[in-house]
């Protein structure tokens, strides 16, 4: 397939548009890649005997969670690798070591795709009848851990109490709700196999660097993740697939990103590979810059600006 740059198209042709293809092999090279440095982290950390050796490994271990799921998020819209048996494989394989269901993760990002910028989903901005001390409490809690945290919790409660997502407690919750009631019945016996293999992983790694380690690395990477996710789509337009930006990062952490900041090229396009998402910059819009944006984002959430209609309604 030509590798010529491509200009960016309305994304109202996306599902016409001819896409690159995935790359495959490099994406099967960094998962591994990935995969081992993951590891190797988690082994230095459990046998290190000084701080500063605990230390190294936890922060690249923190950086490294941020590719892991670049990758994982791949997989979950099927651009990983054209080969559909490979591409779930490194899926679940990739998910596991988030650690959760990659059935489950799929299902709720694509939901994601269906209400991003609606009522949801607007966690930046206080809308008429939200009560600020709320969706304050709620930002800073979900964006200091709790939106990795999240998973893993789900990933026990729906392996011992699959109803647990019509439970009070994530049925009054409007974001939540929106996420897993979208997700069919007949997926959770898949679902809950991955979860049985998620968590004895996970017993496993733990029992052999100790539970105090995997706390503490999958704690502060699960800190490093939740920070950054949702600068891409804060500020921008109340849109489903515009509400997003092309953040400017520079070369070296757009690469350990692989292009995630390429967010609006992502919504606009979201058959196109990591790889190639630069080709699909919209011109009419402005790239803020990626730490000014995270910067700027831990103010809060803000008062809409005038002129700006509130978020509509979420599609399930």
């Amino acid at each position: 397939m030509s590798e010529a740059p491509m200009e960016a198209r309305s994304p109202e042709l996306v599902a016409d548009e001819v896409c690159p293809e995935p790359p495959g092999r490099l994406n099967v090279g960094l998962a591994l890649g990935i995969l081992a440095i993951q590891l190797a982290a988690l082994a230095v950390a459990g046998w290190s005997t000084s701080v500063a050796g605990v230390a190294l490994a936890t922060l690249v271990f923190a950086l490294f969670i941020l590719p892991l799921y670049s990758l994982l998020h791949e997989a979950e819209h099927r651009v990983f690798h054209r080969d559909s048996a490979i591409n779930d494989g490194f899926g679940v394989v990739l998910a596991a070591f988030f650690p959760g269901s990659f059935t489950f993760l799929r299902a709720c990002h694509l939901g994601h795709h269906r209400r991003n910028r609606s009522a949801a989903e607007v966690f930046d901005y206080v809308c008429p009848g939200d009560r600020l001390w709320q969706k304050r409490l709620g930002f800073y809690t979900l964006y200091l851990g709790a939106f990795w945290l999240a998973v893993p919790l789900a990933t026990v409660a729906l392996l011992v109490y699959p109803r647990a997502v019509q439970s009070s407690l994530v049925q009054d919750a409007p974001s939540a709700a929106a996420m897993v009631n979208g997700i069919a019945p007949r997926f959770l016996r898949r679902i809950r196999l991955e979860c049985l293999a998620v968590v004895a992983l996970h017993t496993g790694i733990a029992w052999v660097v100790g539970p105090g380690i995997w706390a503490l690395l999958y704690g502060v990477a699960g800190l490093s993740w939740s920070s950054q996710q949702y600068i891409t789509h804060a500020g921008s337009p109340l849109d489903v697939i515009h509400g997003a930006h092309n953040l400017k990062a520079h070369p070296l952490y757009a690469g350990l990103l692989l292009n995630f900041n390429w967010h609006l090229a992502h919504h606009q396009h979201p058959r196109v590979p990591w790889l190639y998402l630069p080709r699909f910059d919209d011109p009419t819009r402005v790239r803020p810059g990626y730490l000014i944006s995270f910067i700027r984002f831990w103010r809060g959430p803000v008062p809409l600006p005038p002129g700006v209609e509130g978020p509509a309604a979420a599609r399930r």
